[in-house]
């Protein structure tokens, strides 16, 4: 993929599937009491859980496109500070994302989100730290690498005179 954007929200969206999993997961082993996909639920249907499945899934897919557009804003914010170490920078910016995105609830006093328990807390941040980690991942996957030492575009014969028979004969005696 040659296009920035595609690549940064395919690479979100990559980070969200993951990080879902791992919400899910923690859900279903009760170390998290709201998992990712319903905290966008109750910001979705303004109300409490339990959601049905249509809800959860239209919530996840909701989580996907922020993931996706979380992605878009990694891929233009890795031109600004250099792509070296961009684990450490995807680590980084996933975290700020995930402080930013709790702020929120917390912000609105959004009913069913707060408070927020510590196991809760943990595992949101466990689940930043997963996309932070597969979101530049993939983005490195998805780019195209330049070979800078060797490019594979084939050199041009230097110009070159023609040679003259009639020069060369005089040169020989």
């Amino acid at each position: 993929m040659e296009d920035r954007l595609t690549r940064g929200f395919v690479a979100g969206i990559a980070g969200g599937v993951v990080s879902n999993a791992w919400s899910m997961f923690a859900g279903l082993m009760g170390w998290t009491t709201v998992r990712q996909a319903d905290l966008i639920a109750v910001l979705v249907y303004a109300h409490t859980p339990p959601f049905e499945r249509s809800e959860i899934t239209l919530a996840l897919i909701c989580h996907l496109m922020i993931s996706g557009v979380l992605g878009i804003i990694f891929a233009y914010w890795v031109l600004r500070v250099t792509s070296r170490n961009l684990l450490v920078k995807g680590w980084i910016f996933s975290v700020v994302a995930y402080f930013t995105a709790e702020m929120i609830p917390t912000l609105f006093q959004i009913p069913g989100t707060i408070p927020t328990p510590l196991k809760t807390a943990l595992c949101d941040f466990v689940g930043a730290t997963i996309f932070g980690l597969v979101l530049p991942s993939a983005f490195q996957t998805l780019t195209v690498k330049v070979d800078l030492v060797s490019p594979r575009i084939p050199m041009a014969t230097p110009a070159m005179k023609p040679l003259d028979h009639e020069d060369d004969e005089d040169e020989l005696y």
